[in-house]
Formats: structure tokens, sequence, C-alpha cells
């Protein structure tokens, strides 16, 4: 396995367990090692799913700036693993395939031959 894939698995467990710990938040639990704990794994889920999670902090600024979100609120917590979830599950999904795909994009074609690879 490349490295590519080995980050896209971690990024994948780090993004489930970030949403699973968002399910407990939800119900009530809530406690500040929790939400501690779920703000660590958004850092880690920001550094791993680079540069797409980028467009992650315009929308927390905006958000707390218009809407007076505070980032680690537990609304915030809510916002930020939402849509880092969406960017990097965008990122190591849907761009990646496009970005560096396994297969050539287009067939070479030998014209001497009559040959396609």
């Amino acid at each position: 396995m490349n490295i590519k894939s080995n980050l896209k698995y971690i990024w994948l467990a780090i993004g489930v367990f970030a949403m699973s710990l968002m399910i407990f938040l939800w119900f009530g639990y809530d406690s500040q090692n929790l939400q501690n704990t779920i703000l660590v794994l958004n850092g880690l889920m920001l550094i791993l799913s680079l540069p797409c999670s980028l467009f992650a902090i315009p929308v927390v600024v905006l958000a707390n700036y218009y809407l007076e979100i505070n980032p680690v609120s537990t609304e915030g917590i809510y916002l930020n693993t939402f849509f880092l979830f969406i960017l990097g599950f965008m990122q190591w999904f849907w761009v990646i395939r496009v970005w560096s795909p396994i297969e050539p994009q287009l067939q070479m074609l030998d014209l001497l031959t009559g040959k396609s690879k």
C-alpha cells in the first residue's frame, strides 16, 4: 500500500471516530474532556485533509463573525466536525481520483502499429 491510501484510511478512521463522538455530544454527554477530544480530532482531520481543509478556515471565521458561533463551543464543534468531514471526504474519495489517477485518463495511441495501449 502506498502512503496516499494509508492516509486515506487514517483520515477515515479519525473522521468516523470524531463523528461518533459528536453523536455522544448531541445526546447530552456534554463534558469538557469530550469537547477537547473532538477538537483534537478536528485538528488532525484538518491536517490530514490539507489543502482542501483550508476552505474550512474562512467558514469558521465567518460563522464566528456573522452567526456568533464560537469555534470551541458546542455549536462550533458541530460545525467544525461536520464541515471538515465533508471536505476531507470530498478530497480523499472524489478529488484524489482526479489529482493522481491510478489508470491513465486517456488512452495512448500508437499510430504506427495501429494498436492502442
